[in-house]
Formats: structure tokens, sequence, C-alpha cells
């Protein structure tokens, strides 16, 4: 094989370099890469076309509609099946109130709800019902319009969400009646009278207590919270009795050690007069001067007999009632204890006690024993 010349200012690289032949530019190819980019555009627009005339279509039948409002139902979208019933809350009804009423009463389960195709009016529109179980629960009109639909839920929440709780409630007067935090106003109060005969033997009727009864009516979906305050701005208690709520004040551990010490004081003093161990006057400051009880016991015929000597143990109080902060109800009973020489005679004592303050001093209204 014959060698060729390499000069010697040369090196092998060298001349592999300038012997390598020159590559050729191949036109082909790039035509091929443009055309397939091209067609792969045009592609894309004929399906896009193609989708959108797809959707079009979709959303020009009735079942792309249908689909639109029952998703939710399927799906089980309880949010969003209840922000479409739209209901108002007022004074007394929050939304969560009716939040809590619908699941209640429907449940929290919407996905067996059924669909009822109904009648197609003139103008396209057709109407839909939607029934859970046997309970009509909404109805949808889906209207034709443009290329598509669009559909109006009828307004049923006067019939789902009925109003039928009432509150019926007795309070000392002037206090403050609450429902859900919203005071009820004056319009609630009725003219039903509730009274109390234990202060019936006060001349002075502004002596016996005054209560007012509210009647809301049905105004309320669920069963209210109900507050009182009397006019000191202090939260009552409240007891509920035949259909009826009764407020009253509530004692103060001060207030009734307070009571209970006067009561005693005033028990014991009575029973000592009934058995002639001391005179009117002892019991006459325990006493409303102004009253039957008082001119009854003024007149009581004593009718005792020998020395004796009286001591008392076990005394018990219990059915306390604030009717307000100047009237105050009570049972006491006690061992009242007669000594005659070297027998004892034993009394078992009950009074129930109607006390009153007068001047900052407490004393006794009535008295059954």
């Amino acid at each position: 094989m014959r060698q060729q010349y390499i000069p010697e200012h040369f090196s092998e690289d060298d001349v592999r370099k300038y012997l390598k032949p020159k590559k050729r530019f191949h036109v082909f190819p790039i035509i091929l890469l443009v055309l397939f980019t091209v067609m792969m555009y045009l592609t894309t627009l004929v399906w896009d076309y193609t989708w959108d005339r797809l959707e079009e279509y979709e959303a020009g039948n009735i079942k792309y509609a249908e689909e639109a409002f029952m998703e939710k139902y399927r799906m089980n979208c309880f949010e969003d099946i209840f922000a479409e019933k739209a209901v108002a809350a007022d004074e007394f009804n929050g939304v969560d109130d009716y939040k809590e009423y619908m699941l209640d009463v429907y449940g929290s389960d919407y996905t067996d709800a059924q669909f009822v195709k109904g009648k197609t009016h003139d103008d396209g529109s057709v109407t839909y019902d939607i029934y859970l179980g046997n309970v009509h629960f909404a109805e949808y009109t889906v209207i034709p319009e443009g290329n598509g639909w669009i559909y109006e839920s009828e307004d049923m929440n006067d019939e789902l969400f009925v109003k039928s709780v009432s509150v019926k409630i007795c309070v000392p007067k002037g206090a403050s009646v609450y429902a859900n935090d919203t005071l009820l106003d004056k319009k609630y109060m009725t003219s039903e009278k509730y009274e109390i005969h234990d202060y019936d033997d006060h001349d002075d009727k502004t002596l016996i207590p005054q209560f007012e009864i509210y009647d809301t009516g049905d105004i309320f979906i669920l069963e209210p919270e109900i507050k009182v305050c009397g006019t000191d701005g202090r939260e009552m208690f409240l007891e509920e009795k035949d259909g009826m709520y009764y407020a009253l004040p509530v004692l103060s551990e001060e207030a009734l050690e307070e009571i209970k010490t006067i009561s005693e004081k005033a028990a014991i003093t009575y029973a000592m007069y009934i058995t002639q161990d001391i005179n009117f006057e002892a019991v006459e400051k325990y006493l409303v001067k102004e009253s039957e009880f008082y001119r009854r016991i003024k007149n009581f015929y004593h009718d005792w007999y020998r020395d004796h000597t009286v001591t008392y143990d076990n005394v018990e109080f219990s059915d306390v009632v604030m009717y307000n902060d100047d009237m105050i109800k009570l049972h006491i009973s006690f061992d009242y204890h007669v000594n005659i020489g070297y027998k004892i005679n034993d009394y078992d004592v009950e009074y129930t006690m109607c006390m009153v303050r007068i001047d900052g001093e407490w004393k006794i209204a009535s008295m059954v024993m």
C-alpha cells in the first residue's frame, strides 16, 4: 500500500484533520420536522374545535343540566345542598339552627335521593322533583338559555323548615327574657295572670309578688335557649313544668344563711309564744303589722298549764323559694321539747313561712303550720 508523504513540519493529527472529508448538509429531515410540527398543530386545532362542538352539544342536551343539579346529591355535598336552600336567618333562628334542623329531620345522607321528571312546558323548560323517601325535598325548573340550560330551585323553605316550637315563660315583673340571646319584645307578653296567694294576708298589696307571662307562639324551628335576668342583671333559675318555664332569682349562699338565721329565730319565738313562754311583744317584731296574720296572732287565746321549760333541736330547712330580693318562702322543721317536771313532751313542728323584707328587716308575712 502506498504511503502518503507527510511533510516534516506537519503532525499526524494535522494531516488527519486536513484529509477528513466535509459533511454534507441534508434539507429533507428539516422539511419532515416542519411538516410534522404543522400537522400536529393542525390536529390540535381540529381536536379543540371538535371538543368545543361536543361541549356545545352536551350543553344543549337537557341531560347536561340534569347532571349539574343531581351531582351534589349523588356526591352527598351537604353544604352545597343546604346553600341552595338559601334560608333567611331571622332574629331567633340562625343559619346554624337551620343546618341542625335539616340534619335532624332529613338526615345527612342524600345519595338515595329520587329524581322525578315532571311536566315539559311550552317554552321548553322542564320541571324535576326530588324526594327523600316520601318527602318532597326540592323542585327544579330546567330552562333553555342560548345554546345551554339554566336551572332554578323552587323556594320550599316554609314547607321544609317548619317553625313549630313555642316558649311560654313566667317571670318576676320587670325581668328581661332572652331567647337564643335575643331579648323578647313586650309584644310577646300576655294578659294571663300568675298569682302567689301566700302573701294575700298583706294589707299592702304592693308587697305581693308580681309576675308576667310571655308566650312567643311558634317562632322557633328548634327548642331555643332561654335566659332570664332580673332588674339587677343577675341571671335567674329556670324550671320547666307542664309546658311552662318559671324563672326565679338565685339565692346566694350568704343570703340563704341570713334568711335561715332570722327565720329560725322567728319560728322558735313564735313557738314559745304559743306555749306562753314569751309575751306578744317578743314575737311582734317578727311580724308584718299591716296584715291579717298579725291580727290573728295578736288575739291568740292561750290555754296552758303548769310551769315548764322548753328546748329545741334538729332544725331543718327545705323548699326555699326566692320570689325577689325582698320576698322568700321556706319550710322549717324542728323538734320542740316541753319539759314539765319529770316528763318531756316532744313535738314535731313544721312551719311554711312567707318572709318579706321591710326597711331592711325580714318579717313573717304569713305562716302555715
